[in-house]
């Protein structure tokens, strides 16, 4: 009897602790149609504008990045009672937790302090998006925050403000509210990932949930007008990453289109259509050298100050790096010229404020490690993908397709440029894969009206609308 009450008492807590997780999973996130959902899908825009860092309009990312920590506090609290705790991919907890540890070896505590802080806000900032957002409302905030770019890229230009246009130094025309073209161009292409990802303009908020609002759909033509105006905008970049950057995901796009009828292919028709596509991608980047008059052959000469920053590394810190922010300079992180970096620009003859690409940029400041964990967060990504599939019937394919086209954007842009660094490439990159693990429950359909349909059965049972453990 003893023991029987031991075990009763036992139980009470977790018990409770699961009725009190029970209760927080089945509280909908904002869908697309609600109220809650386009306040969330303003303040998602305004975000994605801010963590561009327009420095024409806002003379800083401090600045910045401020405004979206205060925008995102009044989002929350003005939706306070339907509020949602994020659940954090594993991989990102350990990143930042080895960007303090590199305190320890740092060659400047206070740049790895500030910057180790400001990518934790960063973080935090995606996370409590993911947990309160459906995944359509995203994709429609960040093609939102494009169209804002754009707008405000050409009001600077056609006022003459500073940076709008580098044309007067030999630079690009039309550079946009990031003072420079391959800057722009990036930030539209990662819109255009989380735009192509809502198509057929399944903008049923995320896919399955049955949040309020979330069966009407927006209108194509609204559709059709924000890509229009990201498509100008990439065209006016006139960056070759850029292009190529859409020509891939057009053909990503295309290829997860076509798969549920090649799928069935027999095997020589698979390696037929597998040869095509690569093909295809060749012919891309020959369009964007030949016919648009762009340059990728040398990678406008940063082959060479990659693998000066390779052989950098490996002499003065391969494994852990000279500590995470203490090394490049960037807009967002202006740190002086260094013993490290000025090694780096006397091996390639050259300066450059920093790597200018996705895994280069980690390198110098986190070594080895910080590259194999650049590579597992973005293998953790595909992951997602796959459990969240991309088509319809699957458990949640707008938040798979959105994970899969940024990822795109995000690699080829970061053949030339830090993406996994740029405060908009490490937010994006955040925030589509916490929106694939955050869990919602359900109530069953069936289990509300009868088995058969016909009224009432049982109480409703939740069902996990997007199935992810606590990670």
């Amino acid at each position: 009897m003893a023991q029987h009450a031991r075990a009763s008492s036992a139980s009470t807590p977790r018990s409770a602790l699961s009725s009190a997780l029970a209760w927080h999973d089945s509280r909908p996130r904002a869908s697309l149609g609600s109220v809650r959902g386009w306040a969330w899908t303003g303040v998602v825009a305004a975000i994605f504008f801010w963590m561009s860092n327009p420095l024409v309009i806002v003379p800083g990312f401090h600045l910045s990045l401020d405004l979206v920590v205060h925008w995102t506090l009044v989002a929350v609290l003005v939706t306070l009672p339907w509020a949602r705790l994020p659940r954090v991919p594993w991989p990102w907890l350990v990143f930042h937790a080895v960007t303090y540890v590199s305190l320890a070896w740092t060659i400047d505590p206070h740049l790895t302090d500030y910057t180790a802080l400001l990518y934790v806000k960063i973080t935090v900032v995606a996370l409590v998006i993911a947990a309160n957002c459906e995944p359509a409302v995203v994709c429609w905030g960040m093609g939102l925050g494009a169209t804002i770019v754009v707008a405000l890229s050409a009001y600077a230009y056609s006022k003459q403000l500073w940076g709008a246009s580098n044309a007067a130094s030999g630079g690009a025309d039309f550079t946009g509210v990031g003072s420079n073209e391959n800057i722009l161009a990036y930030t539209l292409s990662v819109a255009l990932a989380a735009m192509l990802a809502v198509l057929p303009l399944g903008a049923r908020a995320a896919g399955r949930s049955p949040g309020r609002g979330s069966s009407r759909t927006v209108p194509l033509a609204a559709w059709v007008l924000v890509v229009a105006v990201i498509g100008y905008g990439l065209y006016r970049a006139q960056s070759g990453t850029g292009f190529l950057t859409v020509i891939l995901l057009l053909l990503v796009l295309g290829t997860v289109v076509a798969w549920p009828a090649v799928r069935s292919w027999r095997r020589h028709h698979l390696v037929a259509g597998t040869s095509a596509l690569v093909v295809a991608v060749a012919a891309a980047a020959l369009l964007v050298v030949g016919v648009l008059g762009k340059e990728l052959s040398s990678l406008s000469g940063r082959a060479p100050f990659w693998r000066a920053a390779w052989d950098s590394t490996m002499e003065i810190s391969p494994l852990v790096g000279s500590g995470w922010g203490a090394v490049w300079t960037h807009p967002w992180s202006m740190v002086p010229l260094n013993a490290v970096a000025q090694d780096i620009y006397d091996r390639a003859g050259f300066p450059l404020s920093h790597g200018h690409n996705f895994f280069v940029d980690v390198l110098p400041e986190l070594g080895l490690l910080g590259v194999a964990l650049a590579v597992v967060m973005l293998a953790y990504a595909l992951r997602e993908v796959v459990r969240n599939g991309l088509h319809s019937g699957s458990r949640d394919p707008v938040a798979g397709r959105l994970t899969l086209l940024v990822l795109v954007a995000l690699l080829t842009s970061g053949i030339t440029e830090p993406m996994f660094t740029v405060p908009l490439g490490w937010w994006s990159l955040a925030l589509v894969v916490a929106l694939t693990r955050q869990r919602v429950l359900v109530p069953r359909r069936d289990a509300a009206e009868g088995h058969d349909g016909s009224g009432p059965g049982v109480a409703p049972a939740p069902r996990e609308a997007v199935a992810a453990p606590v990670s």
